[in-house]
């Protein structure tokens, strides 16, 4: 059998598509989302997740900020949550290579901007790669569609104190459901998940409505 091309000690005997040969089991556990970028796909990376109890930890300041939020805060703001979310989904259509850290760090930036308006001195904390300030650009329009709307639209503004803390929320919700590595896009899958079920039960509601 044909050794590793990763450590060229161990049997090659799965294979990986993100490669396009076989590797060891070590070198797939051990390098998973680490330095080899895994498509969603793969059954292995998908047998790793459900097996593996890997979680990112947030800070202590976060752990304390989302205690506040309960089932009528999710309730309250489930059209900009669900609007957010779907524009993350979007975004990862586009630039494919978005990882949950740059989600999570443009999540940080938009609150600390959201916080700089909040005080009167708007100041946008823009991420430094191309691929976040992309992401923060989208998700910073939809944000100002919400706080400051259409006037023809009834509906009420949505307050700076409240974009912050949905802002909050989404942050540490993102970091519970992903994972330590870096190239970990498991936040992402779940939220590309989410959006398909969604899009499956309106395709089924339109057939069997009169």
């Amino acid at each position: 059998m044909a050794r590793c091309p990763l450590c060229s000690e161990r049997p090659a005997k799965r294979f990986c598509p993100a490669k396009e040969t076989r590797i060891c089991s070590i070198c797939c556990g051990s390098r998973r989302e680490v330095d080899i970028d895994c498509p969603s796909s793969c059954h292995h990376l998908m047998a790793g997740r459900a097996y593996e109890s890997d979680r990112r930890t947030p800070d202590p300041q976060l752990e304390s900020a989302v205690q506040k939020f309960d089932k009528t805060f999710t309730y309250r703001h489930t059209p900009v949550l669900n609007a957010v979310c779907l524009a993350i989904c979007e975004e990862r259509a586009a630039a494919p290579w978005l990882f949950d850290t740059d989600v999570i760090e443009v999540l940080k930036d938009l609150t600390r901007t959201m916080k700089t308006l909040s005080s009167g001195i708007f100041y946008e904390s823009l991420p430094e790669s191309v691929v976040r300030v992309s992401l923060f650009h989208r998700l910073k329009r939809l944000f100002d569609g919400f706080i400051q709307p259409q006037p023809q639209i009834l509906e009420q503004s949505l307050k700076i104190s409240d974009a912050i803390d949905i802002l909050t929320f989404l942050t540490y919700v993102a970091t519970v459901n992903s994972n330590s590595r870096p190239r970990s896009r498991q936040y992402l899958d779940l939220l590309n998940n989410m959006a398909e079920q969604t899009a499956q039960e309106k395709r089924a509601g339109n057939l069997i409505a009169p």
